[in-house]
């Protein structure tokens, strides 16, 4: 990955009837990064995308490729190409054409343009279907005509607005691994929105978490999962547990915070003093079953098991207390009494400060 800054978006703001859409927005892009709008919808993830494209103008801020700002080039001068959620090909023009339409209105010479139309063709495994109108093709064929035909102009950035949405969960994986794939292969800078948590995780290089026109966090798949800063990526990004409780005394990046299910330690990413009330928080993932009371420990009972092939999922009660758990199925065996205690990693034991 290279350390060059290729997009900046710099304090943007949109309003539309007075509704704030983006909230003072920033954010870089690496160049050769695929980097992911992740937010649930009406966030303002599709708006800044349109921003950025140059088919929506912000209200203040600006947007820098490079250091070249953008802010009032129209979408035609900007040097990026867009991949939109109900593919929009020319139904009157063949597979070719769709691809070479950009190439086109940019006045390339007849032979240069077969050239690349032939070669994006066959990167998308659409070689053979040049002369196919697109209502002739799948739906998994026709977002692969429009991903070629963003990138057969080149861009320097390239931007997908919930390409994978339409297609069925099989077609959703195969294109999403191609997608990954093509655009490792180019180094092209990509921008993803989507609204779909494990889409991000498996795609991304790099997340940014929009909530209610805000960037609320930014970090790779691993990090925002593992050790989110905030509960709100914690809360989005997959189940978590999670037990309200008072800090008794903090050191270093740990804390011990006095919770219904005992005293627990956690990791924190901010100061909390003592007597503070937080929120411990645990990912079902990270409860580990233990034939010995340690630290971290909870005592539970074994309310219900799903066995799934990969993982057992369990639901555990401990007095008023639910938990999610989800175990390895090498290392959980059911007990007679149904009793069970379970430890939770300090490192994946994560404390928030609680919402007023």
């Amino acid at each position: 990955m290279n350390n060059i800054q290729k997009l900046s978006v710099l304090n943007i703001t949109k309003k539309y009837d007075n509704v704030n859409i983006l909230n003072d927005v920033s954010t870089t892009v690496m160049e050769s990064q695929l980097f992911a709008l992740l937010g649930p919808s009406g966030s303002g993830k599709t708006t800044l995308l349109r921003i950025i494209a140059g088919f929506v103008k912000p209200d203040s801020g600006k947007i820098l490729i490079g250091s070249k700002d953008i802010t009032e080039l129209s979408a035609n001068r900007r040097n990026t190409a867009m991949v939109f959620q109900n593919f929009s090909l020319w139904p009157h023009m063949n597979v070719f054409e769709n691809v070479a339409f950009g190439l086109r209105l940019r006045k390339y010479p007849s032979r240069i343009i077969k050239e690349r139309v032939k070669k994006i063709l066959s990167m998308v495994h659409l070689a053979d279907y040049a002369e196919k109108k697109p209502q002739h093709l799948s739906g998994g064929q026709q977002q692969r005509v429009a991903l070629a035909r963003a990138l057969v102009v080149e861009p320097e950035i390239l931007l997908l607005d919930e390409p994978l949405s339409n297609l069925d969960a099989h077609l959703r994986d195969e294109l999403r691994q191609e997608i990954k794939m093509l655009q490792k292969n180019l180094g092209i800078t990509t921008i993803y929105v989507t609204h779909d948590q494990r889409e991000a995780m498996l795609i991304a290089d790099v997340i940014a978490i929009m909530m209610n026109g805000n960037i609320v966090e930014t970090g790779s798949p691993e990090v925002l999962y593992q050790t989110p800063k905030c509960i709100e990526t914690a809360s989005f990004l997959g189940e978590i547990n999670k037990i309200r409780g008072t800090v008794k005394h903090c050191r270093g990046d740990f804390c011990l915070i006095e919770t219904s299910a005992g005293m627990l330690r956690g990791k924190v990413s901010s100061h909390f003093a003592d007597g503070e009330q937080v929120v411990v928080a645990f990912r079902p993932e990270f409860l580990h079953p233990v034939s010995e009371k340690t630290a971290n420990c909870i005592e539970c009972e074994i309310v219900s098991v799903e066995y799934t092939g990969p993982a057992v999922n369990a639901i555990l009660k401990m007095n008023d207390l639910i938990f999610k758990a989800v175990f390895s199925p090498l290392s959980f065996k059911m007990p007679s009494t149904r009793k069970l205690s379970v430890m939770i990693d300090s490192e994946h034991t994560l404390v928030f400060r609680e919402k007023k």
